[in-house]
């Protein structure tokens, strides 16, 4: 850097002028500007590195730039080398790589390039492609990993569907088969070339994914076989771990499969009946198996233990086999039920259209049935045809009766019109429709037992609500009663219950397809309560007498003593045996 002169001022009391005084000299020889240069040269290059460094930060910001996508240009170099990395074939990713580097410099150069001197100019080309062929190194890189990725799918994908063809051919043959096609789908693959030790790698892990489909295949189908390849080293390629759980494995599967062949007659259902199948768990019990010369041997073939678990697991089969043939004798039934009471219903819609029970009817809707229920219902009903026209079905409902009959058909007792049932104080079994004319209306009840109840049994919402509705009634049958003689001696107790029960039912039934629920139809509480007028079914003492003089009248073949003097209702009813 230039010294600056320095200059010294002196002065002093004298006759002379005032004068300045320095150390600076000049030679003769040289003039101003050439004393001065040293200066000149240090501007000059101060300002060139001015102007270097502002052009070099304008090319660092465009090259910064070119890493980002442009809205209205091409991609820039951050897009073009992850999408050079994913397209799994290098050469053309290299190529489109190239193609998208030069569209994107011409694209800087032509926008942002413009304000460039040409020496910036100069140097935003070396920058740009020297970025450029570093970001490409790396990009390459990535589209040869997913090219091997790629492959590696390929090859995997290939040999999965070689694995589960080969696997399916008898004797674990398809191994050796396996082996050959991953040996030659590897070697066709250039990218373990340079890399020997990855391909061994990858082939261990492909042969040990075939050795382990064709064990398990063997495991199910041949487990005595693969027992003993095991033992022979068949399947060595894989760990040691995995042999000995393959080998566990085997044994478990072979007991299994001899003990299913030991059971299988315990297992066999079709045909049988409770007495087979307790044959059945005898024979292996006692190890006869009803004289299988293949069974015997292969069952003293057991060890002890064995011979006990076989029997443990017998018994287990024995108790669940009868209870199988118990749910298909039970489903059996049902579907003959659903088919008689069905029967049912068409041969009492004809009853209903022209009030006979026609035999040529019955015979026809039954038709060739042979299963008890069916021929049971058919007779029944041709014997409810003979009462009929031996003026022997009575039209009377006994309210007591079809009560307890209703309460067991809503309890699961009675599924049917035609099975047989004891009622309170009964000694002899009869069905409904042996009922039919004694106590059952067959207008009335049979029509409630055939058409509303008995189809919808199976039916938990409908069991409940009618529960609900009965519980309901025999509420309040006492005060439909009346006293207790009247029980005995009332005459119209029966109409009056009966009445009572039909009204309410048909209330229930009109109000429960209105929508309302069956809790709000039988809460005394609810403004939609049923039974609001049950005040006009309570007998009044004149309605008591009434019936019983009405009762006495028809008791002819009953003579009963005069009252006697003083003696109240109560007690001439206790002497006369009628309370």
């Amino acid at each position: 850097m230039p010294k600056i002169p320095t200059f010294q001022a002196q002065s002093t009391i004298t006759s002379q002028g005032p004068s300045v005084t320095s150390n600076l000299q000049i030679p003769l020889s040289q003039t101003v500007g050439a004393a001065l240069q040293p200066v000149s040269d240090f501007v000059q290059k101060e300002y060139i590195k001015e102007r270097k460094l502002e052009e070099t930060n304008k090319v660092d910001k465009l090259i910064a730039d070119s890493y980002k996508d442009n809205e209205n240009g091409p991609q820039g170099f951050l897009t073009l080398s992850s999408e050079t990395g994913k397209n799994g074939n290098p050469s053309d990713a290299s190529n489109i790589y190239d193609q998208g580097v030069d569209k994107l410099y011409n694209f800087m150069s032509s926008t942002q390039g413009q304000n460039l001197s040409r020496f910036g100019k100069q140097i935003f080309k070396s920058k740009f492609y020297a970025s450029a062929s570093q970001l490409k190194s790396n990009a390459l890189l990535e589209s040869r990993k997913t090219q091997f990725k790629e492959s590696s799918d390929i090859d995997s994908d290939y040999i999965s569907q070689k694995t589960i063809a080969l696997s399916a051919l008898p004797n674990g043959s398809g191994l050796d088969q396996l082996y050959i096609e991953i040996d030659e789908r590897l070697d066709s693959n250039p990218y373990y070339n340079d890399q020997p030790q990855l391909k061994k790698e990858v082939k261990l892990k492909y042969q040990q994914f075939a050795a382990t489909a064709v064990a398990n295949r063997m495991l199910l189908t041949q487990p005595e076989l693969f027992k003993k390849q095991l033992i022979e080293g068949k399947y060595n390629i894989l760990e040691s771990e995995e042999v000995i759980k393959f080998s566990q494995k085997a044994d478990i599967v072979i007991k299994e499969q001899k003990f299913d062949f030991l059971l299988s007659d315990l297992k066999s259902l079709e045909g049988k009946i409770g007495l087979d199948i307790i044959n059945d768990f005898e024979g292996i019990k006692n190890g006869t198996f009803n004289g299988d010369v293949n069974k015997i041997k292969l069952f003293q073939s057991l060890n002890p233990l064995e011979k006990k678990e076989l029997i443990d697991l017998a018994e287990t089969q024995r108790r669940e086999s009868n209870a199988e043939i118990n749910n298909i004798n039970t489903g059996i039934r049902n579907q003959q039920r659903d088919q008689a009471i069905q029967n049912s219903v068409r041969v009492y819609d004809s009853y209903k259209t022209r009030g006979i029970f026609n035999v040529a009817e019955i015979n026809e809707v039954f038709g060739d049935y042979e299963d008890d229920i069916s021929i049971s219902s058919k007779q029944q009903f041709i014997d409810l045809s003979t009462k009929q026209g031996n003026n022997e079905l009575k039209k009377i409902s006994n309210y007591y009766k079809n009560d307890e009959i209703t309460f067991k058909i809503l309890e699961g007792k009675i599924k049917d019109i035609s099975t047989p049932f004891v009622l309170e104080g009964e000694d002899k079994p009869l069905s409904i429709l042996q009922r039919a004319g004694d106590g059952i209306n067959p207008d009335v009840d049979l029509k409630f037992y055939i058409d509303y109840l008995l189809p919808n049994i199976k039916d938990p919402s409908f069991i409940e609500d009618n529960k609900e509705l009965f519980n309901f009634i025999k509420k309040y049958q006492p005060q439909i009663e009346g006293p207790v003689y009247s029980k005995y001696v009332d005459k119209n107790l029966d109409n009056r219950l009966n009445q009572f029960k039909n009204d309410m039912f048909k209330k229930f039934i009109e109000r429960r397809r209105l929508g309302d629920s069956a809790k709000d139809l039988l809460s005394k509480d609810n403004k939609k309560f049923i039974g609001s007028d049950i005040s006009s079914y309570l007998p009044t003492q004149g309605d008591i007498e009434k019936g019983i003089l009405e009762n006495f009248k028809e008791e002819d073949k009953k003579k009963y003593p005069p009252k006697l003097p003083n003696e109240t209702k109560d007690e001439y009813l206790k002497r006369v045996g009628l309370l």
